[in-house]
């Protein structure tokens, strides 16, 4: 009977050491991020705070089209914007007066053109 309490305890000892070890290696691989450097970078709380009103700005989309002085105009609210709010749709002017839709995730580049700005 004592060799069989011996062994239920050395198991009971092997047991708890090796819960333990992996409740700790789990609260390592948890945190292990957090202990690295942190990135500064910017951090867009919505879509609108990428563009200004007023400015012209060229596009170069995901599939490569080109995009060319387009002034902002504003934003249409769609049901993806509570998960992604870069899945909005922007709606810009062109300078014959035309309107363009562009989804903003579709988006690769766009670039301000400096010394265009309209007033309104």
């Amino acid at each position: 009977m004592s060799d069989l309490a011996q062994f239920l305890g050395k198991a009971l000892i092997v047991s708890t050491a090796i819960a333990a070890l992996i409740i700790g290696l789990s609260i390592f691989f948890k945190w292990l991020p957090k202990l690295g450097p942190h990135q500064t970078g910017i951090r867009v709380r919505s879509a609108s705070a990428l563009f200004e009103d007023g400015c012209y700005y060229n596009l170069v989309l995901s599939s490569g089209h080109r995009l060319t002085a387009l002034r902002f105009e504003g934003l249409v609210q769609t049901d993806g914007e509570m998960e992604w709010s870069l899945r909005q749709l922007a709606v810009m002017r062109r300078a014959d007066g035309g309107k363009v839709i562009v989804r903003i995730d579709s988006v690769r580049v766009f670039e301000e053109i400096p010394g265009q700005r309209t007033e309104g």
